[in-house]
């Protein structure tokens, strides 16, 4: 029997794709909306879904010392992401904040193989994935770079690391009961996004467009076994650098101070491949705490 079976394509496909669930993180306003020295405490919540591809490489050991590497295209399709921040930011200046986030995401996405060699049934396959909240924080800056009336030109830079927890997964091939896959993945990646962008601002509310550029890069390491009846016949491992080529994407978004310490907001984020939305506010405590 040739090693690389039905439910070895699964694994793999389990393995590999996951680096490619690399959604976008919420950027929120990306305009500074802080006079020097204050702190503001916000929450920020985003959903995303993309279609992506990925590739990878993987080394299938058989019992009896037969080893194999090889590697396989795969599809993401409808990927949904749900993310959840609370950050905590400060005013280094009138057009200058910096801020942190601390928080967690999830995933949810059909991935099918493709391209020669795997094969469901005379069809291509799909397995579903469905990842648990795992642990996420990140750094970022924005500053005003130009403005004339209410017309303004603001940039961010952000850097988002994400570490979900290790994914464990059992697959039985639909054509062979007897033939299954079992094992643990794990991933971390981190993005980074930088935007220009154009805003309009009134008295108590703005609205910005622009576009940004997304980059990401991670790591990946699986390992399963695979059994027969009930018997193990051989492992996988698979490892990687994750990779995603940078993309350019169109961001927007609106914000309103329901009053001078409380701020709101709503986003989109948009690429050839992916779209994002997202609210969030953010409390200045000056009238609680005084002047930090």
């Amino acid at each position: 029997m040739k090693p690389r079976t039905t439910f070895v394509s699964l694994c793999i496909c389990l393995a590999v794709a996951v680096p490619s669930a690399l959604a976008g993180a919420p950027m929120g306003p990306t305009l500074p909306v802080m006079e020097k020295g204050q702190w503001a405490f916000g929450i920020e919540y985003a959903y995303e879904k993309i279609d992506a591809e990925a590739d990878g490489s993987c080394t299938e050991s058989i019992v009896g010392g037969l080893s194999e590497k090889y590697h396989q295209e795969f599809m993401i399709d409808g990927m949904k992401t749900n993310m959840l921040f609370g950050r905590i930011e400060y005013a280094l200046c009138r057009d200058w904040d910096v801020f942190v986030r601390l928080g967690a995401s999830d995933a949810d996405a059909d991935i099918k193989a493709s391209g020669p060699g795997v094969v469901l049934g005379g069809q291509g396959g799909k397995v579903g994935f469905d990842g648990s909240f795992g642990f996420g924080a990140g750094v970022g800056t924005r500053a005003t770079l130009y403005r004339c009336g209410p017309w303004r030109v603001d940039g961010l830079a952000q850097v988002t690391w994400l570490d979900p927890d290790d994914s464990d997964f059992r697959i039985t091939n639909p054509e062979n009961p007897g033939e299954i896959a079992a094992g643990t993945a794990k991933l971390d990646y981190l993005q980074t996004q930088i935007g220009l962008t154009a805003v309009y601002r009134g008295d108590a509310w703005s609205v910005w467009a622009g576009p940004f550029l997304q980059i990401i890069d991670g790591d990946l390491d699986m390992n399963a076994r695979f059994l027969f009846d009930g018997v193990t016949q051989g492992r996988i491992r698979c490892s990687g650098d994750v990779e995603e080529d940078s993309q350019f994407g169109l961001s927007l978004g609106a914000n309103c101070e329901v009053n001078k310490n409380f701020l709101a907001w709503i986003e989109g984020q948009f690429t050839g491949d992916s779209w994002l939305v997202g609210i969030g506010g953010m409390i200045r405590p000056d009238q609680l705490f005084g002047e930090w």
